[in-house]
């Protein structure tokens, strides 16, 4: 992510908002936490340090390529974590169902991520009974025993290699 530098409006020294807890002193002015500790804060951008997002967006950057609609896709992650209360993996996880899983074209995507409400709950459900099938064959041990069959060559009966003589079919003068 960007950086966001800005001057703290109590001490003066220069801080990056993504990097230090900020909080809001006025309309667009902002300060450190520790100099104004009962501000208001604003919530930082993760996404610099947030491992799960940076699988999203590799993920999404090896789907769509260099086509991807990073505007949109954004706004979308962001709107899908806030309104929704999806998490990255989540979001993740749906977009590795919907096209891997089950195989479908991203030609209809317009180079986003808009499928993810239509597909985050049978994501959620299909991932969720891969767990539970996990779980109730865990302490099972599963014996194999391997039989050893081997299949003779078929004999050849009745075929033989019949070359035509083509002085037969030209016609007599």
């Amino acid at each position: 992510m960007a950086k966001k530098m800005c001057k703290c409006a109590i001490c003066g020294i220069e801080f990056d908002r993504n990097a230090i807890q900020a909080v809001r002193h006025g309309a667009r002015r902002y300060s450190h936490q520790t100099c104004e500790p009962n501000g208001e804060l604003v919530p930082m951008e993760g996404g610099a340090n947030d491992p799960e997002l940076k699988k999203l967006k590799d993920y999404i950057s090896t789907l769509f390529g260099e086509n991807a609609n990073w505007a949109m896709i954004n706004k979308q992650i962001k709107k899908y974590k806030e309104e929704n209360g999806y998490s990255y993996s989540g979001i993740l996880k749906s977009l590795v169902y919907f096209y891997d899983v089950k195989h479908n074209s991203k030609e209809k995507a317009n180079n986003a991520i808009g499928i993810v409400p239509f597909c985050y709950q049978d994501a959620y459900n299909y991932y969720y009974s891969l767990f539970l099938a996990q779980q109730a064959t865990q302490d099972k041990t599963l014996i194999t025993k391997v039989k050893e069959i081997i299949i003779k060559p078929p004999k050849m009966r009745g075929t033989k290699q019949q070359f035509f003589d083509l002085g037969e079919w030209e016609d007599e003068e």
